[in-house]
């Protein structure tokens, strides 16, 4: 993991959340986005591998949350617990897709 630069307190991004790994996108310099992985360590816990991703965003106005439900909804829980602020999540649900009509 590479060392991050001081962020101002208006930042937003998007967080992938899985159970093994943590995508971290945000706006870079120029517009262009930046791309942070957060892996599980070996034999790492729960806890301890959401608390490492938890510290990379833990300062953004908006997290929006995406992923499948299970790790995103963990991912919530443990962010709110450390933060106290669900306000700043927002909870993308993965489209599902319709049955095309035939015909």
């Amino acid at each position: 993991m590479t060392k991050r630069t001081e962020r101002s307190s208006t930042e937003e991004g998007v967080v992938w959340v899985g159970h093994d790994q943590v995508l971290i996108v945000e706006p870079g310099e120029g517009g262009h986005p930046e791309v942070e992985v957060v892996s599980r360590g070996p034999a790492e816990s729960d806890a301890t591998f959401e608390g490492r991703a938890i510290d990379e965003v833990i300062d953004w106005d908006r997290v929006v949350v995406t992923g499948p439900a299970f790790a995103r909804t963990e991912f919530e829980r443990a962010y709110v617990a450390v933060t106290h602020r669900p306000d700043r999540l927002v909870d993308v649900e993965p489209k599902t897709r319709r049955p095309r009509a035939r015909g």
